[in-house]
């Protein structure tokens, strides 16, 4: 134990000499001041998209066209497959002669609900005609609307054929090929808003409510824009989901695995710049105000900062460059 005393008492004079001859031209004195220091854990999460989907075909057909690819940036109401439209166009051409002809009848009808109308004020026919003249008008009627629903039901028929992109975004997945038949519920393609983007992460149970508390967290250097804490502990491994939204970020990608602090509490110690602290092998040193050195024991950096867990008091004034 001597020869370790005396080791360490070398070393410590060798290094002070060391220092000492560097000299301070550029000294700054700063009080060590009593501090909250934040307490935080560790962790990692994954990236996922708020707005991702799977687009399908809503009508039956072939391939005609495939306009984007995977990576392809595109925005919303873009066309991004073509199915060919052959059978719907037949469909709004005979929806569409069928309107035709439902308001050709319409106007025959009311022209003799008119005719009858006269008739029957006249006394020459019973009140009974009218009543058929009134039925097979109302019938025509009816029969306009189902053709006018009808036509409208090919049309939307036909524009599923040039399927649009739901929202602005990045293609990440493409299912067809131009040719293949496809059916409704065909999967066609993947995408994601890259500039609505979160991350989930797992913390411990025994945090859970700290970090309500707090509301404090980083993810790559990132500040959340929200979070939310999920309000039920995943029993298997003891842990609490938390959500973070992320501003917009172009080099983020869902999937991707980023790291996650935390703060989880906070205690009172002593702060000091870290440019004030002085490595020497094993020695860990501050210069005071007098220019003579003291060893000191370090715990947690927070913003330039490192706290002093001890070899100093709050107070006393060190010297640094």
């Amino acid at each position: 134990m001597i020869l370790n005393r005396s080791l360490v008492g070398l070393m410590f004079s060798a290094a002070l000499v060391l220092v000492t001859s560097s000299g301070m031209a550029h000294a700054t004195d700063y009080t060590v001041k009593q501090a909250s220091i934040a307490e935080y854990i560790h962790l990692q999460g994954v990236v996922e998209s708020t707005n991702s989907a799977t687009v399908s075909a809503q009508v039956s057909g072939r391939i005609e066209a495939v306009n984007v690819d995977v990576g392809d940036q595109v925005e919303a109401g873009a066309t991004i497959v073509t199915i060919t439209s052959v059978d719907q166009y037949q469909a709004v051409a005979q929806a569409q002669a069928q309107v035709a002809a439902a308001r050709a009848t319409l106007v025959a009808e009311q022209q003799e609900f008119d005719r009858v109308t006269k008739l029957v004020a006249q006394k020459l026919v019973p009140d009974a005609e009218l009543d058929r003249a009134k039925a097979r008008l109302d019938n025509a009627n009816a029969q306009l609307k189902a053709a006018q629903a009808a036509t409208k039901r090919a049309q939307e028929q036909l524009s599923y054929t040039a399927v649009k992109a739901p929202y602005s975004g990045v293609v990440s997945e493409r299912f067809v090929e131009p040719g293949e038949l496809v059916q409704p519920g065909t999967p066609l393609m993947s995408g994601f808003d890259p500039a609505e983007l979160r991350v989930h992460v797992d913390i411990p149970a025994l945090f859970a409510t700290a970090v309500e508390q707090f509301k404090w967290a980083e993810v790559a250097g990132l500040k959340p824009v929200a979070q939310r804490l999920f309000p039920t502990i995943h029993s298997a491994s003891s842990t609490v989901r938390l959500r973070l939204n992320l501003p917009a970020d172009g080099n983020l990608l869902p999937g991707q695995w980023l790291p996650v602090v935390v703060q989880v509490g906070e205690h009172e110690g002593l702060l000091v710049p870290q440019q004030a602290v002085l490595q020497r092998g094993e020695l860990t040193m501050v210069r005071m105000q007098d220019n003579s050195w003291r060893a000191v024991r370090l715990g947690l950096t927070q913003n330039g900062q490192v706290e002093v867990v001890s070899g100093l008091k709050a107070g006393e004034v060190i010297r640094y460059e």
